[in-house]
């Protein structure tokens, strides 16, 4: 004869605690291809500096515009390729081409940094204050094939007479 005996418990059933982990797997399965991404680093940093203006064809190359100089900077150790930039703020009301210098693709060293200037070039060169913005495409890639990356957003404020791009 077997004698049955009832248990109670007061704590947490083997169970729940199955239940609980099948419900964990999940989510971190959903996290994993977090780090992969981050690991081709973080982006390069570009700083601006002070717009000028380019007054008729006396600043070449660049020819009735504003130009934007810059510093781009790559904290990573990586290299990384600048490969487009487009013109996507412009509150001037006047149409402008785009003439980067150097030209496209820029190559910025792991650990370091380049010298550039973006250009908004026009048929007219007029003292107006207004906001100029470069979406900059970047990556790993000189041909533009690396597109994993999120582009990087500058934007500079024109002061109606900006400096003398020449001088």
């Amino acid at each position: 004869m077997v004698d049955s005996v009832e248990t109670t418990s007061t704590g947490i059933s083997r169970r729940t605690v199955t239940k609980a982990m099948a419900w964990a797997v999940p989510a971190i399965a959903v996290a994993a291809p977090v780090p992969a991404f981050a690991a081709s680093g973080r982006g390069p940093i570009i700083t601006p500096g002070a717009a000028c203006k380019a007054p008729g064809n006396s600043c070449n190359p660049i020819r009735k515009g504003y130009s934007v100089p810059a510093t781009v900077s790559n904290p990573t150790n990586k290299d990384i390729w600048i490969t487009a930039i487009v013109i996507n703020i412009n509150t001037s009301g006047i149409s402008f081409g785009l003439n980067p210098i150097p030209a496209l693709p820029w190559f910025v060293p792991a650990g370091g940094s380049i010298d550039v200037n973006f250009n908004a070039t026009s048929d007219n060169s007029a003292n107006l204050d207004f906001q100029l913005g470069f979406s900059v495409t970047w990556g790993h890639a000189s041909d533009g094939s690396d597109t994993e990356h999120d582009p990087i957003q500058v934007t500079v404020t024109v002061p109606a007479t900006p400096p003398d791009c020449c001088k």
